[in-house]
């Protein structure tokens, strides 16, 4: 009798109350981040987009020595936290710290820490693969995957530069 009470109480215990919502945790949770450090090198130039105190500067070159823009940005709460929401729709925290494929093509690099977590993923001519994040795409020639489209359009966004064309989650 003992036993039987006791795994009723255990069922009951584990079993949710009628209307309380259930909290699931994100992957990233939101919270303020330390350092981020971004580059995406493309054939029509280079952009960065790095962390400097409370601000993120951005700026754009032709690939060279020529600063095509430049942008001071102070992101707010609400920015940060969509930013998240992004990351975590791209599934970067499943992204393998390199992907490299031969030949010539975009690089990237993001780097970026958040309260205890750090984080960093690198490419070259490879990005990561829609539904398998951790493995390569495996065809350079087709462009930059959805996980890695959907990232760089939120990081235009926190910097408020929107990517045409971008796809949606």
């Amino acid at each position: 009798m003992k036993v039987l009470a006791l795994s009723l109480l255990s069922i009951l215990a584990a079993t949710p109350l009628c209307g309380a919502p259930t909290v699931l945790a994100e992957p990233f949770p939101p919270a303020a981040f330390t350092s981020l450090y971004v580059e995406n090198d493309e054939r029509t130039g280079t952009t960065t987009v790095q962390l400097s105190g409370d601000a993120l500067i951005y700026i754009r070159t032709d690939g060279g020595s020529k600063v095509l823009e430049t942008k001071t940005v102070h992101a707010s709460g609400d920015d940060w936290f969509k930013f998240i929401q992004a990351l975590n729709a791209a599934k970067v925290y499943k992204w393998s710290p390199k992907y490299e494929y031969p030949g010539q093509g975009p690089s990237w690099v993001i780097d970026f820490g958040m309260e205890n977590r750090k984080f960093y993923s690198e490419g070259t001519n490879e990005f990561p693969m829609n539904g398998d994040e951790a493995q390569p795409a495996g065809d350079p020639k087709a462009g930059p995957s959805i996980p890695f489209q959907l990232y760089w359009a939120a990081v235009l966004a926190l910097v408020g530069k929107e990517q045409p064309g971008a796809p949606s989650k």
